[in-house]
């Protein structure tokens, strides 16, 4: 070892120690602060009393009489008895919760608030008589006792201009149907004090102090302190749950079985009992005493939840229809792919139509992503949906994109020259332009940020959903059709509705989003430009376009008012029209082949056939009966010709056509059919 590395090493070796040594007494230093921590933490809960510790004795008057009367609380303390002895209610009710809230600021003052009219600084509450949706997420632990059982979970708080997400902590009786939460903006040690502190009646706060006594033995080590969380408006959370109503009084004594009730929803027998849906359905009450403003379900509204199983089933469903979607729509794909042989065929394809089907598919696979980690139960089925999406998108979507974009900008389309590296990343740069702003335009529109978000979602999903518009101008504008498919086309308009369709028009969508009515416009429109591409194909590419807006374009179903065989040796089939050339748009005859086919094709020639006889056609050499001078309009559509003046089957020539635009016969550049 020379000089230099043992002086490098011996000064990393001193740098090691002092940074082991500094953090050596921070970590005694930390644990002794944390264990000093603990001990206050006990000393104070410990401590705790009813009524003196009791935040639910010190509600303001008027939301202390909602809550008493919504648990049916009497002076005396709590009913001994549920509202009905032939009601029971659910064990478990762990399930995903939406529904609608008003919000009231409260006019006394409030606990932690030096004043009623000032809250903390860089708090936020909602707006007085604003009114919000929630959405909340309850699960449930077996519980240490049979009296009460814990909850935990989040709960999401939207109103115009206002968003909130909360942790969630509590518990729920069965016996009663009622459950206390203590919701705050990051979990900390100090929730489950102010939980206990807020529990109605003095046997319910004995019990939950016993319980959390047990419980935080376990969760205390893991939970940080107040001081080190950010913090926002706190909330004392009261629901009610409704009973399940039967009709035989026998199935009320099942209700004294923990997890009975649950179990017989699973039985038609009882099902047939039941008076009212079985879904979950709870009032709702929220204060929050450090914001003073309070939180309550509408008069004559609840909020309704579905049962954490029967959430789950719906996910696995949702993804098993995903996949059939994604299935249908990579096997229409590969079906158009062979629509779409040759590079005459592709040129009528739309690049733009395909950088916008490939966008929407972008975003499918990543909000999939996103979904295998928002349920963690059903995390595989979410991520072969993903996978599947990810393998459409990149095996035929972006590879179909890319034959379309070397075949129409040959000129840029190699990758190794500079001008292919700038349009390459230009492209790239445009995808994630779009796609950034997308993804976060979408959250912020599940989110509820006002209306500036709603009006940008509505008008991102109407840009995005107009894929078939560049496909539309571009057989307008070249002349062409029958690019696509038709089963591509109808088949691809249907599946790619799904997605809106079912997050903002089916009321059980496992998003918990509620139905919007712009979805169903959303599916005017795409049906519309799918039936004007198909009207294209019938009746022209340019059919909605005024006559005398449209280009002069090439007929190729003329008139044939003197048909000739110009050389008796071949089946050539040349037509001379006395009427004079028909006008060509874009691919007109060259001079000189008009001169030539003037020169072979003389007057006496001309004034020697009488049409009886009929040309063959050039490509399956077969006669064409209909080229005769008194044809119609019907009976010309069963030949083309061309403008180099020779003549065709029409399906013959379309096929042909299909791979080049070109006359068999001499060679000659040919308009678009």
């Amino acid at each position: 070892m020379n000089r230099s590395s043992a002086y490098w090493t011996v000064l990393l070796l001193v740098f090691w120690v002092l940074l082991s040594w500094g953090a050596g007494q921070s970590s005694h230093r930390g644990k002794e602060e944390r264990r000093q921590f603990e001990r206050a933490w006990w000393s104070a809960f410990y401590d705790l009393s009813y009524p003196e510790a009791s935040t639910y004795t010190s509600l303001p008057s008027n939301v202390r009489h909602r809550v008493d009367s919504m648990l049916n609380i009497t002076a005396s303390g709590r009913s001994s008895e549920p509202a009905s002895a032939a009601s029971t209610y659910f064990e478990n009710v762990s399930g995903i919760y939406t529904g609608k809230w008003l919000a009231e600021h409260v006019v006394e003052t409030a606990q932690q608030l030096p004043s009623n009219t000032s809250i903390p600084e860089g708090y936020k509450r909602p707006a007085d008589k604003s009114l919000g949706r929630l959405t909340m997420a309850l699960g449930s632990d077996e519980p240490p006792n049979k009296t009460l059982r814990l909850l935990h979970g989040t709960a999401h708080l939207q109103a115009e201009g206002y968003s909130a997400m909360l942790s969630l902590q509590g518990f729920y009786w069965s016996s009663y149907g009622s459950a206390v939460l203590y919701a705050v903006h990051e979990p900390n040690a100090r929730a489950a004090i102010d939980l206990v502190r807020a529990t109605p009646g003095k046997s319910v706060f004995a019990q939950a102090k016993s319980l959390y006594g047990e419980v935080m033995k376990e969760r205390l080590s893991s939970l940080e302190q107040y001081e080190d969380v950010a913090h926002n408006c706190e909330y004392q959370f009261y629901m009610q749950f409704d009973p399940v109503k039967t009709t035989e009084h026998r199935l009320a004594d099942n209700n004294r079985k923990p997890g009975s009730v649950d179990n017989l929803f699973e039985d038609s027998q009882f099902l047939q009992t039941i008076e009212q849906p079985s879904e979950l359905q709870a009032q709702l009450i929220m204060y929050s005493p450090n914001c003073s403003v309070s939180i309550a379900t509408p008069q004559g509204q609840s909020i309704s939840g579905v049962g954490i199983d029967r959430y789950r089933r719906k996910t696995i469903h949702y993804a098993l229809a995903t996949l059939v979607v994604l299935l249908g729509q990579a096997v229409l794909l590969v079906c158009q792919m062979r629509h779409t042989p040759t590079p005459a065929a592709l040129a009528k394809i739309s690049y733009h139509m395909l950088s916008m089907q490939v966008i929407i598919d972008s975003f499918t696979f990543f909000l999939h992503m996103v979904g295998c980690l928002s349920f963690g139960n059903v995390y595989i089925v979410f991520a072969v949906v993903a996978f599947l999406a990810f393998m459409v998108l990149m095996m035929f979507e972006v590879r179909y994109l890319s034959v379309v974009w070397r075949l129409q900008r040959p000129d840029v389309s190699d990758a190794t020259t500079g001008e292919g590296r700038r349009e390459l990343w230009m492209i790239y740069l445009r995808f994630y332009i779009i796609l950034i702003p997308g993804t976060y335009i979408f959250y912020a529109y599940l989110d509820g940020s006002g209306q500036l978000v709603q009006w940008l979602m509505c008008t991102m999903l109407f840009l995005t959903y107009s894929y078939w518009i560049p496909q539309i101008w571009r057989n307008s504008k070249r002349g062409t059709c029958r690019g696509l498919r038709k089963d591509y086309i109808v088949g691809v308009t249907l599946l790619r509705l799904f997605f809106p369709v079912y997050l903002f028009g089916y009321p059980g969508n496992i998003a918990l989003h509620p139905p919007t009515a712009f979805v169903w416009v959303l599916c005017v429109y795409s049906i519309v430009q799918a039936a004007v591409l198909l009207l294209q194909d019938t009746i022209g590419p340019r059919f909605f376009v005024p006559k005398h807006l449209r280009p002069e374009a090439y007929d190729y179903h003329r008139p044939l008012p003197l048909v000739a065989v110009a050389n008796n040796n071949c089946s050539d089939s040349v037509v001379v029209d006395i009427d004079g050339p028909q006008p060509v748009s874009d691919h007109p005859v060259s001079p000189g082949q008009d001169n030539a086919l003037e020169q072979d094709v003389s007057e006496p020639l001309a004034e020697a056939i009488d049409g009886s006889s009929s040309p063959d056609c050039a490509i399956c050499m077969v006669l064409i009966d209909s080229a005769v001078p008194s044809a119609n309009q019907q009976e010309r559509t069963a030949y083309m010709v061309t403008p180099c003046h020779h003549v065709y089957h029409t399906e013959c020539l379309v096929q042909w056509m299909d791979i080049k635009l070109e006359c068999p016969i001499c060679r000659a550049p040919l308009p678009p059919v």
